[in-house]
């Protein structure tokens, strides 16, 4: 009896650290307390799995972390009730896959093309699928989901030449897939709000059909000043948001470089010169946030080794790398803007300044912000904040598109 005491006590100890390592609080507005402690404890423990694998020789830990989220397509992936046509295809070489609903009117329908999130190396098409399905049929739209190559093994620009090769394809062929081009709107979130965002830039320069709208989820905009409210709010591993600091800092080198030469000096806010943020202050500005996410937070000091001072920077400064420092005149023949931005996330204040900026022009831009719900919430389908979020959408995609 006292051995199977001893050894119920020891389990019970075990569970309790381990609640307690997985915990992590969230504000009293939180949407979905527990569901939401229970995605950022699985996220939390796949980086952590991937760290210590990487720290055992297994393998990088970007690999390690695709082998372990593999496991989330069991719940990302969804059956198709036969109401959609689904098919992998490419579009000039770039691999896509379309989502038809059946019965569409010929060469008259809106079409929307998806870019994929995840830190510009992880996550792909599957991940995508049935939030992809879901748009699909709610806005009865064909979609368009890009399978970008990744970083780090293909570093910028080429996860965004892919996108404009994609995008670009299918403006020039809608017809093929029952979509008039006039009615073709692009969306992305995370990085893929980035890669949006850069393509829609992009597409500005080309010889092309014009997009009739851009919708932005939660994007990442910009790699100058990363002591924003919401970068320190939201710092490391611990935090409530999905996108913390030192994640952001980790994707942001892999796309900019293929690899990390600037660790200490982007955690500390360093890798820019005081001179290249005084000139974008005019874009990247703590006073241009709305009152409350003013608050001072201070920054959280590190001691890790120097960063080399030979790598060239500059490439942070291109606005198909940070889009939120793209000229007045390009803001302005953007199409018709969605955006979106989250409460817990480290890029909530990016969102924030690019809204402000766009209607400070007069731009026709539409800020949605979602209170108490974090970065990545729309594919956590068993929130109902999720799936009215979709629901909410795609009637907005009916009207705009």
């Amino acid at each position: 009896m006292d051995s199977r005491i001893g050894i119920l006590v020891v389990w019970l100890i075990l569970g309790a650290s381990l609640a307690i390592y997985l915990y992590t609080p969230f504000p009293e507005n939180a949407k979905h307390p527990i569901k939401q402690r229970f995605s950022r404890a699985m996220v939390r423990l796949m980086y952590d799995i991937a760290g210590i694998g990487s720290s055992l020789g297994l393998g990088s830990d970007v690999n390690i972390t695709r082998h372990v989220s593999a496991a989330n397509k069991i719940f990302s992936r969804e059956p198709n009730d036969g109401s959609l046509q689904i098919r992998d295809d490419y579009f000039d070489g770039v691999q896509v896959r379309v989502y038809t609903p059946k019965g569409l009117s010929s060469e008259s329908s809106p079409a929307l093309i998806n870019i994929h999130g995840g830190g510009w190396a992880y996550l792909d098409v599957d991940d995508y699928d049935a939030f992809c399905q879901r748009v699909a049929k709610h806005a009865n739209l064909v979609v368009v989901s890009i399978e970008y190559r990744r970083a780090p093994e293909y570093p910028f620009p080429v996860p965004l030449d892919d996108c404009v090769k994609a995008v670009k394809y299918f403006l020039k062929n809608a017809a093929k897939y029952k979509v008039n081009p006039t009615r073709v709107g692009l969306t992305g979130d995370s990085a893929g709000g980035n890669l949006a965002m850069a393509t829609a830039l992009r597409l500005l320069k080309e010889d092309t059909q014009k997009l009739k709208l851009l919708s932005l989820m939660y994007p990442t905009l910009q790699a100058v000043d990363l002591n924003l409210p919401s970068y320190l709010e939201n710092p490391n591993r611990r935090s409530t948001s999905f996108c913390m600091k030192d994640t952001l800092i980790h994707c942001m080198q892999l796309y900019a470089f293929g690899h990390e030469p600037l660790t200490s000096a982007m955690l500390e806010n360093t890798h820019i010169s005081e001179a290249d943020k005084a000139q974008y202050s005019k874009y990247i500005n703590v006073k241009m946030l709305p009152s409350k996410f003013q608050k001072t937070v201070a920054p959280v000091k590190r001691s890790l080794p120097t960063s080399k001072s030979d790598v060239d920077t500059s490439v942070f400064l291109n606005p198909y790398f940070s889009p939120l420092l793209a000229a007045d005149d390009d803001l302005r023949k953007l199409p018709k803007t969605y955006l979106m931005t989250a409460d817990f996330d480290a890029l909530r204040d990016d969102g924030f300044l690019l809204a402000k900026r766009m209607k400070s022009l007069g731009l026709n831009v539409d800020h949605e912000h979602m209170d108490g719900l974090e970065h990545g919430f729309v594919l956590f389908f068993y929130y109902e904040s999720a799936l009215e979020y979709i629901e909410n959408y795609s009637t907005y995609l009916r009207k705009h598109l």
